[in-house]
């Protein structure tokens, strides 16, 4: 009978000792897992489809793209988010004399202040933005939000695409570009 018991107990200290060494396996392979996982979540702000690769991909804002480049600014809309960009059209730039335009984009350090005034935190749609007044951008200063007759207009540019989606919030296509106060 104590051969049977002892018999017994290795049989328990065989299953306890394979019972710890899964267990120290299963931590081993969990603590490898977790690593991966916190290394693939350190980039959680990079987005496939994020404003700066909508942007690009949308023909009407190739010069707000331009604009993004010339000031080292792309990574302003590649953000976490969520963020609402109101990016000037083609025709927007266009609008502005050549000498301002040029000037503009010839001198990144205010390039990337104007650009970021064309930038808020939080994702605000178009509906969102008829009952703003007004909303702090990137670059410090309040835009000015309005709304004429269904017509969202932004520190005197008018919406002429809203709601274009993007992984990290909302782009808004404007008319123009526009001007921080202390930019002009």
């Amino acid at each position: 009978m104590q051969f049977y018991s002892w018999s017994q107990r290795s049989k328990t200290s065989v299953a306890l000792s394979a019972a710890l060494l899964l267990g120290i396996g299963l931590v081993g392979t969990t603590t490898e897992a977790s690593a991966r996982t916190k290394h693939r979540h350190r980039h959680h702000h990079h987005y496939s489809h994020d404003a700066a690769s909508v942007a690009m991909k949308t023909p009407d804002c190739s010069t707000t793209v331009t604009a993004l480049k010339k000031a080292n600014a792309v990574g302003m809309l590649r953000i976490h988010g969520p963020i609402t960009v109101f990016a000037p059209s083609n025709a927007g730039w266009a609008r502005m004399t050549k000498e301002n335009r040029e000037g503009l984009m010839n001198d990144p350090k205010r390039l990337k202040d104007v650009l970021k005034y064309h930038v808020v935190k939080g994702k605000y749609s178009a509906a969102d933005l008829a009952d703003r007044r007004s909303l702090k951008t990137l670059q410090g200063e309040d835009l000015m939000i309005d709304n004429k007759s269904g017509t969202v207009v932004v520190d005197g540019c008018i919406v002429t695409t809203a709601d274009v989606p993007c992984d990290n919030g909302v782009i808004h296509i404007i008319d123009a570009v526009a001007i921080p106060e202390r930019g002009k």
